[in-house]
């Protein structure tokens, strides 16, 4: 099997975060074109997803989406349980990686990919063709990122990680939001004690330099 990531993006980071911490290996390919943010035209044309991560199994299935592939890995290899145990904090793992998703990667998104010009033109990642920008969006994801940031810091007043006590895929899901966030201009106010705490503490660990 092969996973094709790239190393610009935060969500094959996730994925690499995630088989990190399973100590997995797994045969990795850059699809990045060097020096333009822009995929390979040959993994654009491999397949109908045209996203990172993807994963490509021997016998030639693609799994794309970055849970999607963590999912399988989880399934294969349950310890150490990522997404957890009984139902109550699998339930609760998933709903607090979904806000992640939902509430600050897609928020990141949107400021990102409509405030700058080398995405003219492709303000969705995955889509053929044509899609322009809409300026206003730079503004509504800063915004929806800073409701993000206030969030997760109203979690973390109580729990050690986002879903408990236990570290999990949602924590994976938030760091490379945080991270990629921080890098692009639209980094969490440093007054939000309880989110500094935990990025320090998540960030220690070793698999974060995946």
């Amino acid at each position: 099997m092969k996973l094709y990531v790239w190393g610009v993006a935060p969500n094959p980071r996730r994925v690499l975060i995630f088989l990190a911490e399973k100590g997995l290996k797994v045969e990795t390919e850059d699809a990045g074109t060097p020096n333009e943010p822009t995929l390979k035209a040959e993994f654009l044309q491999s397949g109908p997803h045209r996203r990172v991560p993807l994963l490509v199994l021997d016998d030639g299935t693609q799994i794309c989406e970055a849970m999607a592939i963590c999912r399988y890995f989880e399934t294969l290899h349950p310890e150490p349980p990522l997404m957890g145990r009984d139902a109550l904090e699998k339930a609760t793992i998933e709903m607090w990686e979904r806000i992640a998703e939902n509430d600050g990667m897609q928020a990141v998104a949107e400021f990102f990919r409509n405030g700058r010009k080398a995405f003219t033109g492709r303000s969705l990642s995955g889509m053929p063709g044509t899609l322009e920008q809409i300026p206003g969006l730079i503004e509504r994801g800063k915004q929806r990122l800073g409701w993000f940031y206030e969030k997760l810091d109203r979690q973390l007043a109580d729990h050690e990680f986002l879903a408990g006590k236990r570290y999990s895929v949602a924590d994976i899901t938030a760091l490379c939001v945080f991270d990629f966030a921080k890098r692009v201009g639209a980094e969490a106010p440093a007054t939000l004690s309880h989110l500094a705490r935990w990025h320090a503490a998540v960030s220690a660990r070793p698999s974060s330099k995946a």
